[in-house]
């Protein structure tokens, strides 16, 4: 048994007194700030290699906040500026503060200390698209697909069809930006591409196809309070949305906000954080957030076959998915596909093209429309070596990612399957499972038509496949060796015949 203090010898117990002493009363060691700003140039290749003195590989809220080219930008304390000017790099004080947010706003913003006008804020994008709706009503239409969380702002897409007044019994195709506010390129590429859609109408002939085949919608900004933040000028830190998260009163102060692409309802738990001053806080449950609620509400209205969510950086171009060690159902037609965009579009560098990776199976969007939809997803990270990039570098980056919508674009027209299913008796639509047991597995959900139409769109490469579909109330239809022709969408009409009641 361990002897009480009181019995300990006092010889023994004055040294252990004296270092509690010591310890009590000692400082703590004082940390020096990075307080300033520095622009390091003509940073040899070998050092930006990962592992290395200059390797951007993703967010980095406290010293390397960007590399382009060969030009980076950081936050140091003294002693670290004064190590890199002996180690020979070419180094330049920009700006020395005692407040980050200044420090910041220099290095993201450039020396305006405001975003550069080559950006759009969300009116300026809004005013635009809405032209288009006055000038082209034919062509494009906008939706309210819900506001968002803090200040209830509306999210509006952007359907573009051959006539956009009316919903269409048309494979849809979904082109969305911003679901991290300072990713600020999404929100650009897809206003881009939505003018060019409308306005290449009967003069492009690839653009008459496409929208005359397709119905395609775009989002442009879906983080609309966190976008705000950034491009106001307020905040280029700013990723999450502008929730309130300790319900103090005063919202947009960083790092508070919830990570939207970390929201949705599919392996919730195992992505992102659950601390809510992480940058991918998750929120306190899948679709806490009213931004994820609005995509959930857009496909409900408008089941997609192919999108694209825009985010930066890294010039890769993300599918489902890897999943302890397993691939998912479409692998290799997903990799086919992402392998066709990333062919599409050259590196900042001029030196090559886009890389594909399959992404993690958990709570963002390309994992949950492909797993609970059965929409082809891909993240596609635009740029490389910074979230928000100098004005220079934007046209550039714009044209170089179109080709990639348009690749995606040209697959929307198959091949695949085309499924119509109907009642036998009335001939009415109905909303029936498509399953096609020898590809899809336990890891994704049943496919189902649309209630609308009937219509379901189902990529897949030529071939015979194996169909069972079925309806409530409805006897299923068992469709063995369904032959998808190349190069097109295979028409298929199912018409279900209403069960028996029972005697």
């Amino acid at each position: 048994m361990a002897a009480h203090p009181a019995a300990m010898p006092t010889r023994r117990l004055l040294p252990l007194l004296c270092l509690l002493a010591v310890a009590a009363t000692a400082a703590p060691v004082p940390v020096a700030p990075r307080d300033r700003l520095l622009q390091v140039d003509h940073i040899p290749a070998a050092d930006q290699q990962p592992g290395h003195r200059f390797d951007y590989s993703d967010y980095n809220r406290v010293e390397l906040l960007s590399l382009v080219r060969d030009q980076a930008l950081l936050l140091a304390t003294a002693a670290e500026a004064a190590d890199l000017q002996r180690a020979g790099y070419q180094v330049t004080t920009l700006l020395q503060s005692a407040d980050p947010l200044t420090l910041y706003r220099r290095a993201l913003y450039g020396p305006t200390l405001r975003l550069p006008s080559v950006y759009h804020t969300y009116d300026q994008i809004v005013a635009r698209a809405d032209e288009l709706v006055r000038l082209h009503p034919e062509r494009i239409a906008r939706v309210t697909i819900g506001e968002t969380t803090q200040y209830h702002r509306p999210i509006y897409a952007y359907r573009v069809s051959r006539d956009a007044r009316v919903p269409q019994p048309l494979p849809g195709v979904l082109f969305d930006g911003c679901h991290h506010a300072d990713e600020v390129m999404g929100a650009e590429i897809v206003t881009a591409l939505l003018e060019q859609l409308v306005l290449g109408y009967g003069r492009d002939p690839r653009v008459t196809g496409w929208v005359d085949h397709c119905e395609i919608y775009f989002v442009p900004v879906v983080n609309v309070d966190g976008h705000d933040i950034v491009t106001s000028g307020r905040d280029p830190r700013w990723r999450k949305n502008a929730r309130d998260v300790n319900g103090d009163g005063v919202a947009g102060v960083f790092p508070e906000g919830v990570d939207v692409n970390r929201g949705y309802d599919f392996n919730w738990a195992m992505g992102g954080s659950d601390q809510p001053a992480s940058d991918r806080y998750r929120g306190p449950h899948p679709f806490s957030e009213a931004e994820n609620r609005a995509m959930r509400r857009l496909v409900e209205l408008k089941p997609f076959v192919l999108s694209i969510s825009y985010h930066s950086q890294g010039e890769v171009i993300y599918y489902p998915w890897a999943w302890n060690g397993l691939a998912a159902p479409d692998d290799a037609l997903l990799k086919e596909i992402a392998g066709a965009m990333a062919a599409r579009i050259r590196t900042m560098d001029g030196k090559g093209t886009y890389a594909v990776s399959p992404g993690g199976p958990s709570s963002q969007s390309y994992a949950w429309l492909y797993g609970r939809k059965g929409d082809f997803d891909f993240i596609i990270e635009t740029g490389k070596g910074a979230h928000l990039f100098a004005p220079t570098e934007v046209p550039g980056l714009i044209a170089a990612n179109l080709p990639g919508a348009q690749a995606l674009l040209d697959r929307a027209a198959g091949p695949g399957l085309a499924v119509r299913v109907t009642d036998a008796a009335s001939g009415r639509p109905l909303v029936a499972q498509v399953w096609l047991p020898r590809i899809e597995n336990e890891t994704v959900d049943r496919r189902a038509t649309d209630p609308q139409f009937g219509c379901y769109w189902r990529l897949l490469r030529p071939g015979k496949y194996d169909l069972i579909i079925s309806a409530a109330g409805h006897a299923p239809a068992v469709l063995p060796g369904i032959e998808v022709k190349p190069g097109e969408w295979t028409p298929l009409e199912v018409a279900l015949k209403p069960e028996s009641p029972a005697p």
